[in-house]
């Protein structure tokens, strides 16, 4: 995917400098200094600066004039995940629904327009999907994304909507009106359903963890998925709508625990 170019700002701080240098790198190889330049419009001199900067506390590394993410990026990457309360509690239950499926479990957060995937378990049948662990896709070709925007508040639900509604495939739901009937069903259903609207050949069913009034329920989706010929999509209901109480009733639990805890202190 290329990536349009991004124009910063002047002025802007340093934060924000820093922040779209590294988000340049999103879904791309090495970059040049010019490179990185043109893609996010800090002047040439600044963008060497920072990226030398970043070099140094290992942010970013160099190899020759060609830049890319470092070894900080990835354990910072990694240090979020371990420490997502919703991704630690979830863990042992995807584990236990993709043995008992033979699916591939995804668990996903609402951010912004898009679900970012915290956590993939994969079935017994290989699948190509670009939902990897820390990805992107939007919210509304997903079941995932469904789930959770079917649980929002009507204005905030249409505020994320607003924009055009990008397609991944020919069966992806291109207009608000068809995407507010289809969150209308979600709501009646209690679960999502995607068939092929993601990924060609592919079908998901899902559920938020939680209530629509909770914090996870309008945040956070549970789904499985595999070939849609191979789909029983009615039975597997029950078993998602189990396995997110399950991650919820573990969540919840924790969350008093430690609340308890912090009381106590």
């Amino acid at each position: 995917m290329v990536r349009t170019t991004r124009k910063v700002d002047d002025p802007v701080s340093v934060v924000d400098r820093i922040s779209a240098i590294l988000e340049t790198f999103e879904n791309t190889g090495p970059l040049t200094l010019a490179e990185v330049t043109q893609r996010t419009g800090i002047p040439r001199s600044t963008a060497h600066r920072l990226l030398e900067q970043l070099v140094t506390k290992r942010w970013i590394t160099r190899q020759e004039h060609r830049y890319e993410l470092g070894s900080k990026s990835y354990e910072l990457g990694q240090w979020a995940l371990n420490q997502n309360r919703l991704r630690h509690g979830a863990v042992p239950v995807l584990n236990r629904l993709a043995r008992s499926t033979g699916l591939t479990v995804h668990l996903a957060a609402l951010n912004n327009s898009d679900v970012l995937y915290l956590d993939r378990v994969p079935g017994r049948t290989p699948l190509a999907l670009p939902s990897r662990v820390g990805s992107r896709l939007p919210a509304h070709v997903t079941a995932v994304g469904k789930a959770i925007l079917a649980n929002l508040e009507l204005d905030k639900m249409q505020s994320i909507t607003r924009a055009p509604l990008r397609k991944t495939t020919q069966y992806s739901i291109a207009s608000q009106e068809h995407l507010y009937t289809e969150l209308d069903r979600v709501r009646d259903r209690g679960v999502a359903m995607d068939r092929e609207e993601s990924v060609l050949g592919i079908a998901c069913v899902a559920t938020s963890i939680g209530p629509r009034d909770h914090y996870y329920g309008n945040r956070a989706a549970l789904s499985v998925c595999g070939p849609i010929d191979d789909m029983k999509m009615n039975q597997l209901v029950s078993t998602v709508r189990i396995a997110a109480r399950d991650i919820w009733d573990v969540c919840v639990a924790n969350d008093l625990r430690a609340k308890n805890q912090f009381e106590a202190s």
